[in-house]
């Protein structure tokens, strides 16, 4: 006689309804959009990191460096999202797909996703996307608690900010509300960390 456990139905109902009314496709930023939606919005991470990976497996594939930029930044921003700290309880059990990643390293491992899409973006010479990532790279080190690493991030963000606007004069950058421009706002940032 099989014996399930409740635990054991609760795991396969949260893995079965997790991508219900999840579009598929196979457009790697699609995969990325709707993860992003899931995991900032409907506080489904579970078939948000599903994506994820299948996006990172489809620009792997395809050898794009762009779309692995972009899917790495979204894994950055995928493990310090706040649905994740709702699902606590499910993470400290079962893990992630991401073996590496446990509910309380999950902060570093945001830091290492930022990290490894600016190499993707480095590559592409995205100054656009360089400038967010290098931004939240920044945010990262603040999350982890590590003030005097911002620094470095920060600058880089203003650097590739640069470019892009000397490249793209008409370049619109959106900063929150407060800021009239980005440079000011990083210098906020840099000011609040100890870097000037």
């Amino acid at each position: 006689m099989i014996r399930i456990t409740g635990f054991a139905i609760l795991s396969v109902l949260l893995h079965g309804c997790a991508a219900m009314l999840v579009p598929e496709t196979s457009d790697p930023r699609e995969k990325l959009g709707w993860a992003a939606e899931l995991f900032n919005n409907q506080e489904r991470p579970l078939p948000a990191e599903r994506l994820i990976r299948e996006a990172i497996e489809i620009c792997i594939d395809s050898n794009d460096y762009s779309c692995l930029g972009r899917a790495n930044v979204t894994y950055g921003f995928f493990f310090r999202s706040d649905s994740i700290g709702k699902w606590e309880k499910f993470y400290r059990e079962n893990g992630f797909m991401d073996k590496e990643a446990t509910f309380d390293n999950r902060l570093e491992i945001s830091k290492r996703y930022f990290e490894k899409g600016i190499a993707y973006y480095v590559k592409t010479g995205e100054y656009d996307a360089l400038t967010n990532a290098y931004l939240n790279l920044g945010f990262a080190y603040y999350f982890l608690g590590e003030h005097k690493e911002e620094c470095g991030p920060y600058e880089k963000s203003l650097e590739a900010y640069q470019k892009n606007i000397t490249r793209n004069p008409d370049a619109n950058v959106a900063v929150p509300e407060g800021a009239s421009s980005f440079p000011e706002y990083v210098a906020g940032q840099q000011k609040r960390a100890g870097c000037i």
